[in-house]
């Protein structure tokens, strides 16, 4: 019956399916979300922090961004499985980490797309998007041609990246000149199409962070003054905003789109307000320090206050409250010299040690555990915590990263990733996710059963704390590794929607916690193909017993129209014979509910 009415309308039927237990919500991917008791049977957002599966590195001598899955594999505490240029004929060790395009600082948004900062010493400051699980389809083949480990060997090679060519050698990188369709965008900052014709030559982009609208802050060096860019497109929004003569070295936006920025050669910490606002005003304050600001990382309190975490000093890390006044405080119970500094998953502060080692402290300076370096003294310049709570620390000079158990600090191992890895930005999430925004999401895909299943509807029930936020999306395809060439279409719970057919419908829900930190939670999701017309009365992609039951309960009275789906016959009006018209057209034996 099935194969029939689907040579008859062109496409397949796509049968109702509810998701609600635990075992259906693990068919899909959770980000920052749990189910766990007593809270089973429906998905909110974790109480504690999370991180993405992936790593984001950039090779600041060698112009490259490397994408590493940090889960453990066997012996190998991860894989590189892409390496993503981020300059012209990039992908060979051509300067140090202070020359030419050098990329360093990184930010991840709520997606799991990375952005990545070229500082640009005597160029101009550019920043390029990669997406994470999706692709610009630019040659219209249907196929992701991108970076991948070809040979399975958890390495990129050179070989494995596509080319980056300056095609029309205007020293710019232009969309059109981007090879990789996981790249979406390459933008110089600010991009000479904004304030009358801006633009930063040798500003050396040295910050980099998320607003809790999405888009991003740059800050350049040089010019001491700070940028908005759209996290679309890349161009300019907003600026410049000044930071009064302190060079920017580092930044962090916080769940009040509050900014924090780092300066490393006059010892200040940087403050601008309203961030969100493309159009001011952008309130700048200038708190001193009592030793130099390198590395930041961002934590609430118990009273939901940012504190931030600033490294840079011998004294593992200095703290500031944001409270209105110029505190600092040294909690840390030991002292080590450090540029990075971060938080893991639970809140507690990790803190790089600069020629390898890493600590890490509770909320009040307590020493949870210290560990010494994998590989010797490397000059570190990055820490950071994954999906697992595990800690990497990154090495420029050794062109590797370290693992270390995050409960115990036990050496998990090392990975080579490209020349002078220089990372010490948010390179798995944990600011989008868990302190820019909590946010939190569940992916699923889908499986229709047959080629061209037409999909109509996606609903859900679920309890929604003032605040909070909850929405979905969907695309299909009828091969599954078609569908990050799709885009997403934005869905309202119960409303038809059209232009989605494919065997896969993938959904994405996407879960926001209010500034109390209270979460949605979500009790079941839905989904069910378009509506087929004529006999089915409930219009949800099926013909059963449910819309057998509605016709027969309507009788007697008139059609509401030419398209009402109970009138079988199309005679104007609800009878015995539409019931014997819809009987041979149900979608699953004997009429059966699916």
């Amino acid at each position: 019956m099935t194969l029939m009415l689907a040579l008859a309308s062109g496409s397949a039927i796509a049968g109702t399916k509810t998701y609600t237990l635990d075992a259906d919500f693990d068919l899909g991917t959770l980000i920052g979300l749990n189910h766990s008791a007593p809270n089973a049977n429906q998905l909110q957002l974790n109480v504690t922090g999370t991180s993405f599966p992936v790593l984001w590195i950039a090779n600041a001598g060698e112009d490259t961004l490397s994408k590493i899955d940090s889960k453990q594999q066997g012996g190998s505490p991860g894989r590189e499985v892409a390496r993503y240029r981020t300059w012209f004929n990039s992908g060979a060790y051509a300067h140090d980490a202070w020359s030419g395009p050098a990329p360093s600082r990184t930010a991840v948004d709520k997606d799991g797309n990375a952005y990545v900062l070229n500082r640009w010493f005597g160029g101009h400051p550019t920043v390029l998007k990669i997406l994470n699980n999706s692709s610009v389809d630019r040659n219209g083949n249907g196929v992701v041609d991108t970076s991948t480990d070809t040979n399975a060997d958890g390495k990129i090679q050179t070989a494995e990246m596509l080319p980056l060519v300056d095609d029309n050698a205007n020293g710019l990188i232009d969309n059109s000149e981007l090879r990789d369709e996981r790249v979406a965008w390459a933008r110089r900052v600010p991009d000479g199409s904004y304030a009358n014709g801006i633009t930063r030559s040798n500003g050396i982009g040295r910050a980099l962070c998320i607003g809790t609208d999405g888009h991003l802050w740059v800050g350049l060096y040089n010019n001491a003054e700070y940028f908005k860019i759209s996290s679309v497109d890349g161009s300019t929004l907003a600026g410049p905003v000044s930071t009064n003569g302190r060079p920017n070295y580092g930044c962090l936006i916080d769940a009040n789109g509050t900014l924090w920025g780092a300066n490393w050669d006059q010892a200040t910490l940087t403050r601008i307000a309203n961030t969100g606002s493309n159009s001011g005003p952008h309130i700048v304050r200038t708190i001193p320090m009592p030793s130099a600001v390198y590395g930041l990382a961002l934590r609430r309190d118990a009273s939901n206050r940012t504190r931030v975490i600033m490294g840079g000093s011998c004294n593992s890390y200095i703290e500031h409250v944001d409270d209105g006044s110029d505190n600092w405080v040294r909690p840390a119970a030991a002292n080590y010299c450090t540029y990075a500094v971060g938080t893991d998953n639970d809140g507690n502060i990790l803190a790089s040690k600069r020629d390898g080692g890493v600590v890490k402290f509770d909320a009040t300076g307590g020493v949870l555990w210290d560990k010494g370096s994998q590989v010797g003294s490397a000059d570190s310049r990055g820490v950071i915590a994954d999906s697992e709570n595990a800690i990497w620390q990154v090495h420029r000079a050794t062109h590797n990263m370290a693992k270390y158990a995050g409960s115990s600090g036990d050496f998990l191992g090392v990975i080579g990733v490209g020349y002078e890895p220089y990372t010490y930005s948010d390179a798995s999430g944990t600011a989008a996710l868990s302190i820019t925004t909590k946010t939190g999401s569940w992916t699923v895909d889908h499986d229709g059963g047959v080629n061209g299943s037409a999909w109509g509807r996606v609903s859900w029930s679920a309890l929604m704390p003032s605040g909070t936020g909850l929405s979905a999306e969907v695309r299909s395809a009828d091969d599954k590794a078609q569908l990050a060439s799709k885009p997403f279409q934005a869905v309202t719970s119960g409303a038809a929607f059209t232009g989605q057919s494919g065997r896969y419908l993938q959904v994405k829900m996407t879960f926001n916690a209010n500034p109390q930190n209270q979460s949605p939670v979500l009790y079941d999701m839905t989904v069910t193909g378009a509506a087929l017309g004529r006999c089915d009365a409930d219009m949800d992609g099926d013909i059963d017993q449910n819309d057998l039951s509605l016709i027969s309960r309507s009788r007697g009275t008139p059609a509401s129209g030419p398209n009402d789906p109970r009138d079988g016959d199309g005679d104007g009006r609800i009878t015995p014979n539409d019931v014997k018209a819809c009987l041979p057209k149900c979608t699953a034996s004997s009429c059966a509910v699916r």
